[in-house]
């Protein structure tokens, strides 16, 4: 099996990613105030603790197949946090 070339290395894919959906959320905040709430929920639960899973299976810190468990368990802080924080 050959691994795919890829010309940026792993953090700065998963940077980008996390920074192009925080633009595509603020992009659909625009003129809508009452999606705000929504927009950083969605990026509080779901874009950073999958991002930080994704590092943290890059450095070698968690196996592949325990990185899909940490994300979820990641999403459900995130999603604890933000209901008694942010709500």
């Amino acid at each position: 099996m050959t691994e795919k070339k890829h010309k940026m290395p792993q953090p700065v894919r998963i940077t980008m990613a996390i920074v192009l959906w925080g633009l595509i959320l603020w992009v659909l905040t625009f003129n809508s105030p009452p999606l705000v709430p929504v927009a950083r929920a969605i990026f509080i639960v779901f874009v950073i603790p999958s991002g930080l899973g994704e590092w943290l299976k890059y450095k070698g810190l968690v196996d592949e197949s325990k990185a899909m468990v940490l994300k979820l368990v990641l999403m459900i802080v995130a999603a604890v946090a933000w209901y008694f924080f942010y709500r």
